[in-house]
C-alpha cells in the first residue's frame, strides 16, 4: 500500500464521532462477555464503482487502537482505484468487536465520500483524456476536505488540481499540476478590460500558462480581438458563461431554438473557436466551466464540440457511492441481517491481507 500518512483528530479515539448506538453496543458486549470475535464488511450499493478510502482506513485503525490491538485483527481489502461490483466486500475486518465497532459509521463515511469523488472523476476521464480535466470543486463543500477530495480525485485519474490543500496527500508530486487562470476579481479592478489584466499578470507571475477568463463583459468575441493584439501568448481562453444568461455575440439572427443559446453552449464554443481562428490563435486552447458535468462532457463529445479542456467543480463531490458495514459472522457462524448473510469465504481469497 501507499507509504502516506493520513492525519486523524485526536476525538477519534474518544469515540466522539461514532454514532451512540455503536458505543452502547460495546458496552453490552462487554458486560455480556459477546463480540469476541466478529466479522465486519463493507461494501457499497451501486452497480459498479471505483472505491477509495480503503487505504486511509486502516491507517484510521492503526490510529485509533494500539499496537496489539491491530495486530489483533485480521484485514482483507481492496485496493483504492479499484472497480468493484454491487455488493462485493471492498473491507473484511475481524476480530474483538471492542477494538473496532466503534468506527463503522466512520469507515462508511470516508468509503463513500472517497469513493464518490474517485467515481465521479473516474467517469468522466473515461469520456475525455486525462489531462483535459481540471478539479474546480474547491470552492464546492468545507476547505478541510480539499486535501481528501484531491486525493480521492487523484485516484480517480485527475491530475490537474487548483489548490495545495487538493495535492496534500498525492505522494508523487511530479505526476500532478497546480493551475490557475486570471479570475474575474482582476478583470474588475481593471474596469473589466481584460487585456490589461492579462498584461498585469503577465508581467507578475513569471511562471505557468496564461488563461484568459473571456466572459467578463458577456461579449466573448469582443474580448478575443482584445487578446488577439497583445504581444505575448495567450496559451487559452476559459468560457464561464452563466447558464442563466445569453452570451452579446448569440443575441443577434434569428435562432430556432432559443434555449441553446444560454451558458456554455455548442454556439458559442463554436463561435470562439472560429474567432481564434480568425486572428491565427489556431494553438489557443478552449477551456469550459460552469455547471459541467459528465452529461454535459458527453454531450460536447458526442457533438464534436471542439472543447480542449473541461473545469468541473460541484458534480465532482456528489456524494453517491453509498457503504454499509454489517456484522456477518460471529465467530465461524454465518449471522447477519435478512439479506445480507451471502457467503463471503470464496471472496476473501482473492482479497489482499495484512
Amino acid at each position: 500500500m501507499n507509504t502516506l500518512k493520513f492525519k486523524f483528530d485526536k476525538k477519534l479515539k474518544l469515540k466522539e464521532y461514532s454514532s451512540k448506538y455503536f458505543i452502547s453496543t460495546q458496552k453490552i458486549f462487554k458486560e455480556n462477555n459477546l463480540g469476541n470475535d466478529v466479522t465486519l464488511r463493507f461494501f457499497h450499493f451501486n452497480d459498479t464503482a471505483m472505491v477509495c478510502g480503503i487505504e486511509e482506513t486502516i491507517q484510521l485503525l492503526k490510529f485509533c487502537l494500539t499496537k496489539k490491538e491491530f495486530n489483533s485483527l485480521q484485514i482483507w481489502y481492496e485496493q483504492d482505484g479499484s472497480i468493484i461490483e454491487k455488493e462485493k466486500p471492498v473491507l473484511i475486518i475481524r476480530g474483538n468487536y471492542q477494538y473496532f465497532g466503534h468506527l463503522e459509521n466512520v469507515i462508511d463515511g470516508i468509503l463513500s465520500r472517497r469513493s464518490s469523488v474517485a467515481n465521479n472523476c473516474y467517469r468522466i476521464i473515461n469520456e475525455i483524456q486525462r489531462d483535459k480535466l481540471l478539479l474546480m470543486a474547491d470552492r464546492s463543500d468545507d476547505y478541510s476536505l480539499q486535501k481528501y477530495d484531491g486525493y480521492a480525485a487523484y485516484i480517480g485519474g485527475v491530475k490537474n488540481f487548483c489548490t495545495k490543500q487538493h495535492i496534500e496527500l498525492i505522494k508523487n508530486k511530479s505526476d500532478v499540476n497546480y493551475l490557475g487562470t486570471v479570475p474575474h476579481a482582476l478583470i474588475q479592478q481593471f474596469n473589466g478590460q481584460i487585456d490589461k489584466a492579462l498584461i498585469a499578470y503577465q508581467q507578475s507571475i513569471k511562471e505557468g500558462p496564461i488563461v484568459a477568463l473571456i466572459d467578463y463583459n458577456n461579449d466573448c468575441l469582443s474580448e478575443i480581438q482584445k487578446i488577439a493584439k497583445l504581444p505575448f501568448k495567450i496559451d487559452s481562453i476559459r468560457i464561464d458563461t452563466s447558464n442563466k444568461i445569453v452570451d452579446k455575440s448569440l443575441q443577434v439572427g434569428n435562432w430556432k431554438n432559443k434555449k441553446e443559446l444560454y451558458g456554455v453552449c455548442d454556439k458559442l464554443i463554436l463561435a470562439c473557436r472560429k474567432e481564434l481562428d480568425k486572428y491565427n490563435m489556431h494553438n489557443t486552447k478552449i477551456i469550459v466551466s460552469s455547471g459541467i458535468n459528465i452529461d454535459k462532457i458527453k454531450h460536447f463529445k458526442k457533438n464534436k464540440i471542439p472543447v480542449d479542456f473541461f473545469g468541473v467543480g460541484k458534480s465532482l463531490l456528489e456524494v453517491n457511492v453509498h457503504f454499509t458495514g454489517d456484522l456477518i459472522k460471529s465467530n465461524e457462524n454465518y449471522q447477519a441481517k435478512f439479506g445480507r448473510n451471502n457467503n463471503i469465504d470464496n471472496l476473501i481469497v482473492k482479497m489482499k491481507k495484512i
